[in-house]
């Protein structure tokens, strides 16, 4: 069995390039992985964009404190064996997790 791997993503304002990047996610040639997108109180729609991808992703939402501390939310609740940082304006080629 390959092991789970957690994509962290910290997002403040992004509503412009998430899609972008879940997609980069969504799309990679592993397949064990889970999506946790981590708001560190946005006021614009990155929310909603995130939740449109449904069971896909896993969300949260918190008061903004920066990217550090939206990291270590998303540390405490992700579940894989092991994670890898996602900035909310990037994307990773679609065989990067497969090949790292």
């Amino acid at each position: 069995m390959k092991p789970l791997i957690s994509v962290l993503i910290p997002a403040y304002n992004h509503e412009k390039y998430i899609t972008q990047t879940i997609m980069s996610i969504i799309d990679q040639s592993y397949e064990n992985l889970e999506l946790i997108i981590i708001d560190d109180g946005s006021s614009d729609n990155t929310e909603e964009i995130a939740l449109s991808y449904g069971n896909k992703i896993r969300y949260y939402s918190k008061e903004n404190g920066g990217v550090s501390t939206a990291l270590n939310l998303g540390i405490q609740k992700m579940t894989g064996d092991y994670f890898c940082f996602l900035p909310h304006d990037d994307v990773f080629a679609l065989d990067k997790i497969e090949k790292q």
